[in-house]
């Protein structure tokens, strides 16, 4: 009776405990990297769950924009970082998925290297080309390629974009050479002012230049039509038959964060993106709230470096 008597005691205290330290989390200002510029879809649904994570947890969480080399250096420095809970980085397809296949030396591992807190929303991308192109369709694209082999480039500011520009590659025989970017935005100047032929960019970071007809969408690569540009074909559509690349985005930390502040941390994000203000918000911007929570983060990390490796294998790309 006391041995259970006691033992009842010691799960109340640890529970005591816990609840404590979730109350003190966060005790001073929390960032948030972000490992590509200001203006793609994932600084913007940075800067969102900020303000919500702000408003709900009563301390400033600050987006820190740490762009370059695929997100690479942002990604190894949140690695490095104290498993505290006061730096966090919103990873996704390119530093979770993606890298690994792309790059025959990394010096973060994505599953070893962090704590994976919450998925929190999914979009689609969208093969922009400038308003006076002469490409109204894939099919207008490809029959140039082939005619002007190596004269078309496209610019490449994430893995996405490499990996879809390489399968249209490798799927129709073309020659259309890669121009690497630190930046989406730098990718869609440069498509504006006549540099690059197209690039591939989340609907999110596309959309404002697509409505104002500085650039002209072509295609989506995902399955179904983006609401917000309901006219935009697909690729399967466009004759790419099993083309599905859709990017994700989700907020880690670095490995071994405590179990306390990873639950205060995924409640605050769930309860934030399953508002429906929040979930029409995100619409408008073209991306998809698509929460997942922090207990089923690991297996879905591991499925989608599954998947993104394939997509690196079927569009030929050699790993740097």
């Amino acid at each position: 009776m006391l041995r259970n008597f006691a033992a009842a005691i010691g799960v109340m205290v640890c529970a005591v405990v816990v609840a404590m330290a979730q109350e003190g989390y966060p005790a001073r200002n929390v960032i948030i990297v972000v490992p590509l510029a200001a203006g793609s879809g994932t600084d913007i649904m940075a800067r969102v769950l900020a303000n919500g994570l702000s408003d709900k947890l009563g301390r400033p969480f600050i987006v820190e924009n740490r762009p370059g080399a695929n997100g690479i250096p942002a990604t190894e420095y949140v690695a490095r970082q104290p498993a505290d809970g006061y730096t966090l980085m919103l990873g996704g397809n390119t530093t979770h998925s993606a890298n690994p296949h792309l790059f025959t030396t990394l010096k973060y591992d994505p599953i070893k290297d962090f704590t994976p807190v919450a998925r929190l929303a999914t979009a689609g991308a969208v093969l922009v080309v400038a308003p006076d192109a002469p490409f109204k369709s894939m099919a207008d694209i490809v029959g140039q390629a082939k005619a002007n082999p190596g004269k078309l480039t496209y610019g490449a500011p994430n893995s996405g974009a490499q990996i879809a520009g390489e399968t249209i590659k490798n799927t129709t025989g073309v020659i259309i050479t890669r121009v690497p970017y630190r930046a989406t935005s730098e990718a869609m100047d440069d498509v504006m002012g006549g540099i690059v032929t197209m690039t591939f960019v989340d609907v999110a970071a596309a959309l404002a230049n697509v409505t104002s007809h500085r650039l002209r969408a072509i295609a989506i690569t995902s399955a179904q039509r983006s609401t917000l540009l309901p006219d935009v074909p697909t690729m399967q559509e466009e004759g790419f038959q099993g083309f599905n690349l859709t990017y994700w985005n989700g907020l880690f930390g670095p490995a071994l964060l405590p179990k306390d502040i990873v639950a205060v941390l995924d409640r605050a994000s769930g309860d934030i993106m399953g508002q429906a203000t929040m979930k029409e918000s995100l619409q408008k911007l073209g991306l998809d709230a698509s929460y997942l929570p922090a207990a089923e983060m690991p297996n879905y990390v591991a499925t989608e470096i599954d998947r993104w490796g394939g997509f690196v294998r079927d569009a030929g790309i050699e790993p740097n």
